[in-house]
């Protein structure tokens, strides 16, 4: 696991936070259309986890990263 994947999933974590906040205080306004806001910021929270998790497993392979070889 290198540091770009930590970040994005201690990234992921806060915005988890962010969006069950904003979703428990627009139930209480009764607020369909912010619920719905946060609903959705929470499915794109899940797909960049399981994105990572894909990564640190190692299943991506089609990355566009390039390595560079020394043949000196």
């Amino acid at each position: 696991m290198n540091a770009k994947q930590i970040i994005r999933i201690v990234g992921s974590v806060f915005s988890a936070t962010a969006a069950m906040k904003a979703f428990t205080k627009a139930k209480h306004e009764g607020d369909k259309l912010k619920m719905l806001d946060a609903g959705l910021a929470a499915a794109s929270i899940a797909v960049t986890v399981a994105i990572v998790v894909r990564d640190v497993r190692g299943g991506d392979d089609r990355s566009r990263m390039v390595e560079l070889g020394d043949d000196s």
